[in-house]
C-alpha cells in the first residue's frame, strides 16, 4: 500500500518503491533497507518530488489537519 495515501486514509497499491532520503549515489543509503518506502505512481510523481523541492509535505487528512508532521498545526 501507498504510504503517502496511507496518511490521507486512503487505500491504493503501491506500484514504486521509493528512497526516503534521497542517496544521491551513496551506496549505503541506496541499499538500506529502513530508507525504502512503497508509493504508488502518482504519489511519487508528485507529492514525493514536491517534497524533494521544497521540503513541505503537502496535503491533509480527512479531517483537514495538515499530513506534515512539522506543520505548526501539528505541534503539542
Amino acid at each position: 500500500m501507498c504510504e503517502f495515501c496511507a496518511k490521507r486514509r486512503k487505500v491504493q497499491p503501491a506500484q514504486v518503491v521509493d528512497h526516503i532520503k534521497a542517496h544521491r549515489g551513496d551506496e549505503r543509503l541506496f541499499y538500506d533497507p529502513a530508507n525504502l518506502q512503497s508509493l504508488c505512481k502518482p504519489c511519487h510523481d508528485s507529492v514525493k518530488q514536491q517534497m524533494e523541492k521544497s521540503g513541505i509535505e503537502r496535503g491533509c487528512d480527512e479531517n483537514g489537519i495538515p499530513v506534515d508532521a512539522a506543520h505548526h498545526w501539528r505541534q503539542a
